[in-house]
């Protein structure tokens, strides 16, 4: 049987029940499927999540734990690609049993890989990356009568009017290729990304704009089960949830600080999304260095006052007794916040938050971090400091900051594990957001919307049993799922699993030996660094 699944980013069931009366196809898949909530992976964000779906594994399986891989420190390492995700997909597993598979617009899918079907990469590719095969998205640009782009028009432009038009059009694009990819290629399995439904609420407030976005995903949903006979199972996922945050932006690397851990510079610096999503879009140096000088600026600024005796958490104590303490947060850019003060000094810090996705602290181990201060007998006694004082933090009103605090190898097992960071949070309720910034404040409140654990499930078709209750299912399923559903073994590596109940039909597991990925090396060991050097020699690194 066919099975197309269909992946919104940060698609929440919030917003699927508030804005259902202008979902008909959403309403419709529903009424006549079995849905869940999907449980996300630790880190709930999109740069480890999208693997840890396509790989039906966590990261600890993938190696992928947020948006960069750092070669040994924040501030120096790259934007994670398909090279860094260590596992094979659902869709290499297919081809090596020549199934051909349409796969569109998955973040981390860059550079494109030889597959048997069609690839076209999606979210932290560059904008001129090419697909598989060789021309796929002249194709496509030709079929839409435009060229078809990863990133939309006004991507970082500061009139949200055109950036939000930019959203719409791209999904409307979206819509278009693959229809296009569905109606003129061959294909048993596709896998269909949109992700302007995760960033419409991170860069608006405003339930009309919601509530617009949410339609032109529902009319993509629509044009696809058109293309599509009774006969297809449909699966509708996505990497996480979303929703108005009444919390506060926890520092806490501004709590490590004051406990010894955290040492301090006015040089320092670490890697952000934002910069190097102006790369990605092929902006001009001249754009990028527009935004470096007002940093630089800034930083002078803030280091005169300084030597007046003026710092940033003076400016937001004064901001707090005025009752503006939220509005200054929310005007303040994240790259000129991180700027106005003292940062984080990697290498002489004992540990430390490396960034706000991570959902971790990393500690600064001898040995195995390049400048390493912790010795190894006093790993453990470390992670013991870290786990008391962030289990005990409470939040201004008095209550938990995080829902828990541990050591890693309570959520991970896999081979990939000592990337990880050594001790996991995950913020109570997921209603507050975290910051590595230093303001000389433990919290700010915060007034967003941010990433929530549980995303949506819904699965319809003849694959599926009509009456399941399954419960709640995890992120790394839906690969598993949906291998069973074409009528497929279940990779015994995938740590995903398929529901008793859920299929009409019973999933079974198989060994598939060494599957052929990626650049076409073939599944790393655990300490296999030859596929690295590999890569590098490739030049994907």
């Amino acid at each position: 049987m066919k099975t197309v699944v269909l992946g919104f980013d940060a698609l929440d069931w919030r917003y699927l029940e508030r804005f259902s009366s202008s979902l008909p196809n959403f309403t419709a898949l529903r009424e006549r499927g079995v849905e869940a909530p999907l449980e996300s992976t630790h880190p709930p964000w999109t740069g480890s999540a999208w693997p840890s779906m396509y790989t039906g594994t966590d990261p600890s399986h993938h190696g992928v734990y947020g948006f960069f891989d750092y070669d040994g420190y924040p501030d120096d390492g790259h934007l994670v690609s398909r090279a860094d995700v260590h596992r094979p997909a659902l869709w290499n597993y297919l081809s090596d049993d020549g199934v051909p598979s349409v796969v569109l617009n998955v973040p981390v899918t860059h550079p494109a890989e030889p597959i048997d079907g069609v690839l076209v990469p999606g979210y932290l590719a560059a904008e001129d990356e090419s697909g598989q095969p060789e021309g796929i998205r002249d194709e496509l640009s030709d079929e839409l009568g435009e060229t078809y782009t990863i990133y939309s028009r006004g991507e970082i432009s500061d009139d949200p009017d055109e950036k939000f038009a930019g959203y719409l059009e791209l999904i409307e694009q979206r819509r278009g290729a693959a229809v296009a990819l569905l109606e003129n290629h061959e294909w048993e399995f596709a896998l269909l990304q949109v992700q302007k439904t995760d960033a419409v609420f991170h860069n608006f407030d405003d339930e009309r704009r919601f509530r617009a976005i949410y339609e032109a995903a529902d009319r993509l949903l629509g044009d696809v089960l058109q293309s599509v006979d009774e006969a297809t199972n449909v699966v509708v996922c996505s990497d996480h949830g979303i929703g108005r945050l009444d919390g506060y932006q926890i520092h806490v690397n501004e709590v490590l600080a004051e406990h010894g851990f955290v040492e301090t510079t006015a040089e320092g610096d670490r890697l952000s999304l934002g910069s190097e999503k102006k790369s990605l879009l092929g902006t001009t140096e001249e754009d990028r260095d527009e935004t470096g000088t007002l940093e630089r600026t800034l930083l002078a600024g803030q280091r005169v006052a300084t030597g007046l005796g003026v710092e940033p958490s003076d400016v937001y104590a004064a901001a707090k007794r005025l009752g503006l303490e939220s509005a200054l947060v929310r005007l303040v850019p994240e790259s000129m916040q991180r700027a106005a003060g003292e940062t984080v000094d990697w290498r002489r810090s004992r540990a430390y938050c490396p960034d706000e996705t991570r959902m971790g602290v990393r500690i600064n181990l001898e040995g195995r971090e390049p400048d390493g201060v912790v010795s190894p007998s006093e790993y453990e006694t470390v992670r013991d400091e870290l786990v008391e004082i962030l289990s005990g933090l409470e939040t201004p009103d008095g209550e938990p900051a995080f829902d828990y605090v541990c050591r890693r190898e309570r959520l991970f097992d896999g081979p990939f594990l000592d990337d990880a960071p050594d001790v996991l949070f995950l913020p109570a309720g997921m209603d507050h957001t975290v910051s590595t910034a230093l303001y000389g404040q433990r919290f700010v409140p915060v007034d967003a919307h941010d990433h929530k654990l549980d995303g949506v499930f819904v699965g319809a078709g003849p694959g599926f049993e009509a009456s399941a209750d399954v419960g709640r299912l995890s992120l790394p399923d839906v690969a598993p799922i949906a291998m069973a559903l074409l009528d497929r073994p279940v990779p015994s590596r995938m740590t995903g699993s398929v529901p008793d109940g859920l299929l009409a039909g019973p999933a079974r597991r198989v060994d598939y030996g060494d599957i052929a990925y990626g650049t076409g090396v073939t599944e790393p060991t655990v300490d296999d660094g030859a596929v690295t050097e590999r890569l590098e020699d490739l030049g994907y690194l």
